[in-house]
């Protein structure tokens, strides 16, 4: 469809530049105008259209091939970040206080949030990235919150702080991990297999 327009505009361009050249040949103000004049101008215009056109043709694919080259990119580090996400939330490197699991590691959502902004994945697509984006800077403030209710010895209802954020770093856990995977299925990514994955 991108190569129809820039053909159409030539053919209109060839038309009118040869309907402009035979009013001309068949004017009677002939005899004032040099046909070398007219012949030039004629030539001038088609070149300089048909110029234009070649270089928008031209421009459209060398577009085409750059956002290829670009979505390919964007899909192999997707894939290792995603990978390295699975990895770091499946772990066991957890502190436990209470009976309860915490993971201080924070994670990042770099090329997620790049493929959201590139405008080389569908609405839909960017739809889940930003899903997962905005469920990765959830967990990491949950991170934050944890060490800070750790570094609050004098509060005496830490334990029921530490409760909900446990509670809130898991249910941001288990919904990352659930749309990694989903993002992982739908795009067809292929994960490192250094790890197995749930």
């Amino acid at each position: 469809m991108k190569i129809f327009y820039p053909i159409l505009t030539i053919i209109i361009s060839l038309a009118l530049g040869i309907t402009y050249f035979i009013y001309v040949s068949s004017c009677s103000c002939m005899e004032n105008i040099k046909w070398d004049t007219a012949t030039n101008f004629v030539t001038m215009v088609l070149s300089i259209v048909i110029g234009t056109m070649i270089s928008i043709l031209i421009y459209n694919k060398q577009k085409t091939e750059q956002d290829k080259q670009r979505l390919s990119e964007l899909r192999q580090n997707l894939e290792a970040e995603i990978s390295d996400m699975r990895r770091v939330l499946n772990s066991n490197e957890v502190i436990t206080i209470d009976g309860m699991s915490f993971m201080t590691t924070y994670i990042q959502s770099i090329i997620i949030d790049e493929c959201a902004k590139s405008g080389l994945f569908n609405s839909l697509d960017v739809e889940n990235f930003l899903h997962i984006s905005r469920k990765v800077k959830f967990y990491n403030v949950q991170v934050n919150y944890f060490l800070s209710i750790l570094t609050n010895t004098n509060n005496q209802s830490g334990s029921q702080l530490l409760s909900n954020c446990n509670k809130n770093m898991e249910t941001s856990r288990i919904a990352i991990l659930k749309d990694t995977k989903s993002i992982q299925k739908k795009l067809n990514l292929t994960l490192s297999d250094s790890e197995n994955f749930k």
